[in-house]
């Protein structure tokens, strides 16, 4: 399948993303093993915000990454929504294919004590 060059979104190498942040290279077989366009953007930014900033500086990418994990296990208070909110925020417009941020929604899960849904929109 040729590669569509074109395309703003790109294409990069499809990861399997668990509920509990494990990450593996999608090798299912017959699986399509490439992601594109909006699905690969999404891939992209959820992986932002997996990483913590500074883990890859090793490799050269010292500002890659959220602080979402500097929040974990800290209470879910106001003050900390926030704060994780403006964390998911800051790791979102690290993309130069995010123009704008159109919302973000921090929540508590009822269902998952401990546990945060995080939701965004982006343009």
């Amino acid at each position: 399948m040729p590669r569509d060059t074109s395309d703003p979104l790109k294409t990069d190498l499809r990861l399997e993303i668990d509920e509990d942040g494990t990450i593996d290279l999608a090798n299912a077989a017959g699986a399509d093993t490439t992601v594109s366009g909006r699905d690969n953007l999404v891939q992209a930014l959820t992986l932002c915000l997996l990483v913590a900033r500074g883990e890859l500086g090793e490799l050269g990418h010292r500002r890659y990454g959220s602080r979402v994990s500097e929040l974990v296990g800290e209470p879910l208070t106001a003050p900390n929504l926030a704060l994780l909110r403006r964390h998911v925020r800051a790791a979102l417009l690290q993309d130069a294919r995010v123009a704008e941020i159109v919302r973000v929604q921090v929540r508590a899960r009822d269902d998952l004590p401990g546990a945060v849904d995080v939701h965004a929109t982006v343009r």
